[in-house]
């Protein structure tokens, strides 16, 4: 998972055409992801990860529209979104 995006990506496309990866071992449950999503995206984990933690998950991933707020917000950059294989158009 890149650092940093190089490419840009359109800020909204259609809801179900985005794939969103936690890296769930490394987070730690700040919950800004899901306070800052508009669609309800994410959820917690009922079981801690190896940091103790009860991390986010991707629990509605069809409801995302690609807005990258939660990439932008995640202080420990865990969240990708990315376009699925048949693109966002």
């Amino acid at each position: 998972m890149a650092l940093f995006k190089t490419e840009k990506i359109a800020p909204r496309g259609p809801a179900g055409k985005w794939d969103v990866l936690i890296s769930e071992q490394m987070c730690k449950a700040c919950g800004f992801c899901l306070a800052v999503c508009p669609v309800d995206v994410f959820a917690w984990r009922k079981a801690p990860n190896r940091l103790g933690w009860f991390p986010m998950y991707t629990a509605k991933e069809e409801n995302c529209i690609g807005c990258m707020l939660c990439y932008q917000i995640c202080p420990d950059f865990c969240i990708d979104v990315s376009p699925k294989n048949g693109g966002a158009n």
